[in-house]
């Protein structure tokens, strides 16, 4: 079992060639030294990754996937994929016969957003939203792991380059596509993992997820930056959640709110003396067979909604060597001299590839500070 919360004694990085078509990696790439991969959960492709490069490749259609070899006192050994991406090299400098390049990689979520449906596309009413999506991203060479969902499209939907969209947020691009018909089935947005899979997640809120590390200023290994910085001003936090899906066909409605008036809560109405309200709409009804489950979903989606609207006040950045921490994980932090102790969301990642990998994480807290 690996040792993270020990110290590496050393760390090295690799870089393989992956044939697009087979997955296979085909070849060692010894023109990389160092880098940076960047993971953010509010960009549309997630991650990216920037690496130095001395002399030439030609990557033609190939991917490139990164691995970290890290080793503790004793000679244990762990392998790590840190990604896998689509190499783009912007220029490069020639001097004294040395070549240079900053090559810029890509989550391959960037080949659904750079692809459109040249005319409109449909989702029929009864069609799974979730085997929809996937089918859009395999179609696009692109290999998916989904969690099983059964919720099929209430109302009949359009996709690509001169659709009527089915709300104002939703661009034209195969992204988007999959993204609204994850949203819809309560999934999350799709992202990527080391391998370059695209993965579907059921949404789960934030409380409800185990933390995978635990931070703490005892901890020699971690360096905790004291500065606390403002998501928003508190007059921005609402109070107030409507939830709004639908009409079908039909005309049908489901709509639910959700309220703070705990007098105890800082954010309530009672404490603020008054409303501050948010609103959400869906062209589509709510997963569900009846009224009752329908109305179960649209009352959970509105407290959600409202604990998301109340939580993201602040932000923590902090420095630590590489753990098995991804965007999106729960962290238990503590930081007492701070005054910081309770769970946090990871936001983004900026990892260093160097001694040690060291991660600059910025997590957000979704529990009021008390």
């Amino acid at each position: 079992m690996a040792r993270w919360s020990e110290r590496f004694t050393n760390t090295s990085y690799r870089f393989m060639r992956v044939d697009r078509k087979t997955g296979l990696e085909t070849a060692v790439l010894n023109a990389f030294k160092g880098g940076t991969v960047t993971r953010n959960d509010d960009t549309r492709i997630k991650e990216s990754a920037e690496f130095p490069m001395v002399d030439e490749v030609d990557f033609g259609p190939d991917l490139v996937r990164v691995y970290m070899t890290v080793e503790w006192a004793g000679g244990e050994t762990e392998d790590v994929v840190l990604g896998t991406f689509l190499p783009v090299v912007p220029g490069r400098s020639i001097r004294a016969g040395y070549s240079t390049a900053g090559v810029r990689m890509y989550g391959r979520l960037q080949e659904l957003l750079d692809d459109r449906f040249s005319s409109p596309v449909t989702v029929s009413k009864g069609e799974n939203a979730v085997a929809v999506a996937k089918k859009v991203c395999e179609d696009c060479g692109l290999t998916v792991v989904a969690e099983p969902s059964d919720y099929t499209v209430t109302d009949t939907r359009a996709y690509g380059i001169g659709a009527e969209q089915n709300n104002s947020e939703i661009g034209d691009t195969k992204l988007d596509m999959v993204n609204d018909l994850l949203d819809l089935a309560g999934f999350r947005a799709a992202f990527t993992d080391p391998m370059g899979r695209v993965v579907f997640e059921k949404y789960r809120d934030p409380g409800e997820i185990a933390p995978s590390w635990t931070f703490s200023q005892d901890d020699p290994n971690v360096r905790l930056d004291p500065a606390i910085e403002e998501e928003r001003d508190y007059t921005d936090a609402a109070n107030h959640v409507v939830v709004i899906y639908g009409p079908d066909e039909k005309g049908k409605v489901i709509a639910s709110e959700a309220w703070d008036r705990d007098p105890d809560s800082p954010l309530s109405t009672v404490r603020r003396g008054r409303t501050i309200t948010r609103g959400y709409s869906y062209m589509g009804l709510p997963p569900g067979k009846t009224d009752g489950e329908m109305q179960a979903y649209a009352d959970k989606r509105a407290q959600t909604m409202l604990s998301t609207a109340q939580s993201v006040i602040w932000r923590l950045r902090m420095r630590h060597p590489y753990v098995p921490v991804r965007v999106n994980d729960t962290v238990d932090v503590s930081y007492r001299s701070g005054g910081i102790e309770g769970r946090f969301q990871v936001r983004a990642q900026t990892l260093t590839l160097g001694g040690g990998c060291a991660v600059d994480s910025e997590v957000r807290v979704f529990r009021r500070r008390s």
